[in-house]
C-alpha cells in the first residue's frame, strides 16, 4: 500500500464518519532518520476536521471521535498510521 493510497484512505473514512465536514489530511510516509534505527515504520498523518457536530464537545473528546474512526489504521491494531496530528473544531472556528 503506497502513501497516496493510505492517506485516501483515511480521507475517505473520515469524510463518512464526518459528514458534512471540512476535512483535510496531509501525510508523511518516511519517518525522520532516528526512527530508522529501530526499523520503525508508518504513516504520520496531519488531521484537520471542521464540523458542526464538534459544536459543544471538548477539545480532547473532538480528537478522541477521530482517533476513534482510525482506530483500525493505526500501527498498534496492524494499520498503516504511526503517528497523528489533530486539528478539530466547529465550522465557525475557521480562521
Amino acid at each position: 500500500m503506497n502513501a497516496k493510497h493510505n492517506i485516501q484512505t483515511a480521507l475517505d473514512r473520515l469524510k463518512r464518519d464526518f459528514p458534512n465536514s471540512i476535512v483535510r489530511v496531509n501525510g508523511k510516509q518516511e519517518l525522520p532518520e532516528h526512527y530508522s534505527l529501530n526499523e520503525r515504520t508508518g504513516t504520520h498523518l496531519k488531521i484537520e476536521i471542521r464540523s458542526d457536530i464538534f459544536e459543544g464537545i471538548v477539545l480532547i473528546d473532538q480528537h478522541r471521535m477521530v482517533h476513534n474512526s482510525l482506530a483500525d489504521l493505526m500501527q498498534i491494531n496492524g494499520g498503516f498510521i504511526h503517528a497523528l496530528t489533530i486539528k478539530t473544531g466547529s465550522k465557525d472556528d475557521l480562521q
